[in-house]
């Protein structure tokens, strides 16, 4: 399963996108702030994917948006009717 999911916001510049996935790395505090932000959302959805067998990339332009695109591999389920 492959979701791709996109954004129309400022982007990233080039030479963050290799970092976003890294724990408590935030793009340039003073622009966006700091309430709230950790920097370890991306870390944790990396670490979650990549756990389910997956991977996740990031493509971005600044002043265009970004793409973040996450795939899963399939897995059949078998339901026990037991249950």
């Amino acid at each position: 399963m492959l979701v791709r999911i996109s954004d129309t916001g400022r982007g990233i510049a080039p030479e963050d996108l290799a970092q976003v996935f890294d724990r408590y790395y935030r793009v340039d505090r003073g622009e966006f702030g700091s309430a709230g932000n950790a920097g370890l959302g991306l870390a944790i959805t990396r670490r979650i994917v990549e756990l389910h067998g997956g991977h996740i990339a990031v493509d971005s332009t600044p002043g265009v948006g970004t793409t973040f695109c996450f795939d899963l591999p399939a897995v059949r389920c078998t339901v026990n009717a037991a249950a």
